[in-house]
């Protein structure tokens, strides 16, 4: 028996997760501590959604960044 929740996120694959060093450093247009303070904020800012804690062990899925920052290109006039 297969239940269906929407509320649940798809899942992902491990291999999508990296560290925060990881990221910055495939990344250079982010610092640490630009990733880190987006993640302090990350229940008003959305980002919760790109972040899995394990224990103080705090991973970011690759894809779900990458879908964060295309929906932070609000129109500006």
């Amino acid at each position: 028996m297969q239940i269906h929740n929407d509320s649940i996120q798809p899942s992902i694959s491990v291999d999508d997760f990296v560290t925060i060093r990881q990221l910055t450093t495939s990344n250079p247009a982010f610092t640490e501590g630009g990733i880190r303070a987006l993640i302090f904020r990350s229940k008003s800012n959305g980002f919760d959604s790109c972040i899995r804690r394990i224990g103080r062990k705090i991973l970011i899925s690759k894809s779900a960044f990458s879908r964060w920052i295309e929906d932070q290109n609000g129109d500006v006039q």
